[in-house]
């Protein structure tokens, strides 16, 4: 079953604290979709109305946003419409460079990737593939990083800024946890060797050039084998705070 989502554009803070900087999501007034912008992101997704050849995303990203690690293509569902929106801009500017998504973001217009964004944003069921086969050792030193960071070479600890369980901070920080570990680590790699920017603070271009190729496959497949039992959360219809769907070890909605 999908549920339609309403949305939550926040700002989000950075506190400096000691050993890091840490992000907190803060609550501001709603933006909510009309009652068609899923209806047409989803013609966008089936490429309806595709200007570019191979520019339908389902045939990386899937209906159901779950990805295809094979592939190398990212999970999108359980991200928050204005970190998608945000990645279609920056890869539409050149911000961000990709030899796929590059050409796609930029044949789409302004309104395609608001609605294509609310559509995948929308999504809250997309099942988790299998966790990765790692060493325990190896996930170990994942999970070290992730929840303290690594002081000796100035690494701050990853739930400072995408939080618990990699649920991450919207609207500016991303949901990790079951993201492809494959994807995870180059990504990383492409902020260390500024391939990817878009970070106006440069946070994660200092991070990753921080950390050695164990770190970097260490704490992506530490992501990648999470499965948390909540999602991103979005403010509820009646704006009364936040509200987080209850999941499954499977990744499903819990009561489904």
């Amino acid at each position: 079953m999908r549920t339609l989502p309403t949305i939550c554009s926040a700002a989000a803070a950075l506190t400096v604290v000691a050993g890091g900087i840490t992000a907190t999501a803060q609550d501001v007034a709603p933006d909510l979709p009309d009652t068609g912008a899923i209806q047409r992101g989803r013609a966008v997704v089936v490429g309806a109305q595709s200007r570019q050849v191979g520019g339908e995303c389902f045939k990386c990203h899937g209906m159901d946003g779950a990805g295809d690690a094979a592939g190398g293509y990212p999970r999108l569902a359980d991200q928050v419409y204005e970190y998608l929106y945000d990645s279609l801009r920056d890869y539409a500017s050149g911000v961000r460079r990709s030899d796929i998504m590059t050409p796609i973001a930029e044949a789409l217009t302004e309104d395609e990737m608001r609605d294509v964004s609310f559509y995948y944003a929308a999504i809250e069921d997309a099942p988790y593939g299998a966790p990765p086969e790692a060493d325990g050792h190896l996930l170990q030193q994942g999970a070290v990083i992730a929840a303290v960071g690594a002081d000796e070479q100035g690494v701050q600890a990853c739930v400072n800024c995408h939080g618990p369980e990699g649920v991450g901070l919207p609207p500016t920080y991303p949901f990790l946890a079951g993201q492809d570990a494959g994807y995870l680590a180059d990504q990383l790699e492409a902020w260390r060797t500024g391939r990817r920017h878009g970070d106006g603070f440069a946070i994660m271009e200092h991070i990753a050039k921080a950390m050695t190729q164990t770190q970097i496959r260490a704490v992506s497949l530490y992501y990648a084998s999470l499965r948390p039992d909540r999602v991103t959360p979005e403010r509820g219809a009646t704006g009364a705070g936040m509200v987080a769907v209850g999941r499954d070890a499977a990744g499903r909605e819990a009561g489904r």
